[in-house]
């Protein structure tokens, strides 16, 4: 899954930077900010995370299957 990271030059009182990070949804040309696991590989260490939309994509695949 495709990770933005956003550094805003802002620094906390302890010193650190403020980083914003999203996931991006791993349907192919989605752009969306994923909310959801859909699964996880262990083997490979990664997971599959999709957008609200897709998910309810794959929801409805699951009930009419």
């Amino acid at each position: 899954m495709p990770r933005v990271i956003i550094r805003t030059g802002i620094v906390r009182d302890d010193g650190t930077e403020v980083v914003l990070q999203e996931y991006l949804c791993d349907w192919p040309d989605c752009p969306n900010v994923a909310e959801h696991m859909v699964g996880v590989i262990v083997e490979l260490r990664t997971m599959a995370m999709v957008c609200r939309e897709h998910m309810a994509t794959l929801q409805k695949r699951g009930q009419e299957g």
